[in-house]
């Protein structure tokens, strides 16, 4: 025991050094280890937030076809509705196929949203600092199904169309407004019976109120869309 003391006592400082070395290599080892997975996350951060980049831009410029077609719709399908008999000897012909035209597009939001399932299902939408941005983006799907669901709506009345409009107006007539390649039909018009049927004006008074229901969802998505990308461009630069 005494002899234990003795080289204690006479070796300690050496002791004392080995110690230190071996809790700053110890420590040194964990540090670097943080360092390297931090880096990683960083990495991978970076790519999902690029990702969702041109995700959430594809989005936009996606939302913005829609919503001028959309509104289109609206517009023409309004003026339609508001047309009365006394108005339809001085209206011209390509003004009530420009209309009919119009009233007829379907177009539909189709969300891009691969990068947002994969930062969902390997949890990297976590590496995300921003709270409000991470709840903005798991609520995104929910908010664009409303949407769809209104959509879907207004596609469905719309694809009752054909025997209302088509009694008096032949398709071709209108369709060749935009599509001149189809040609002038063999089968006469008849916008005044067509205005004037009690069939087209339910018709037309459901397209538009459908039309409006869908185009304030996609109103909503739009405005989410856009904050998502600000969010997003904040967080790079952080």
């Amino acid at each position: 025991m005494k002899k234990i003391l003795t080289t204690l006592k006479e070796k300690w400082p050496e002791y004392i050094l080995e110690i230190l070395v071996i809790t700053i290599g110890i420590l040194g080892a964990f540090a670097l280890n943080n360092w390297n997975e931090q880096k990683k996350e960083n990495v991978r951060k970076s790519l999902l937030l690029n990702a969702l980049v041109q995700e959430f831009e594809s989005n936009l410029s996606q939302l913005n076809e829609v919503i001028f077609y959309d509104e289109l719709v609206s517009t023409s399908s309004l003026r339609l509705l508001h047309l009365e008999e006394k108005e339809m000897d001085m209206i011209p012909e390509d003004t009530m196929r420009f209309l009919l035209q119009n009233s007829n597009y379907i177009w539909t939001f189709d969300s891009r949203s691969g990068a947002l399932r994969s930062g969902i299902s390997s949890g990297d939408i976590h590496l995300i600092q921003n709270d409000s941005l991470v709840n903005l983006l798991f609520s995104w799907q929910d908010i664009v199904s409303d949407a769809n669901e209104n959509e879907s709506w207004s596609l469905n009345h719309r694809m009752n169309k054909d025997f209302v409009i088509e009694k008096y107006v032949p398709k071709v007539t209108y369709r060749s407004f935009a599509n001149k390649e189809m040609g002038v039909s063999k089968h006469p018009a008849n916008y005044k019976k067509l205005i004037l049927a009690p069939e087209f004006e339910t018709y037309i008074t459901e397209r538009y109120s459908h039309m409006n229901d869908a185009l304030k969802e996609l109103y909503q998505v739009k405005e989410l869309n856009t904050l998502i990308l600000q969010l997003i461009e904040n967080e790079l630069k952080n």
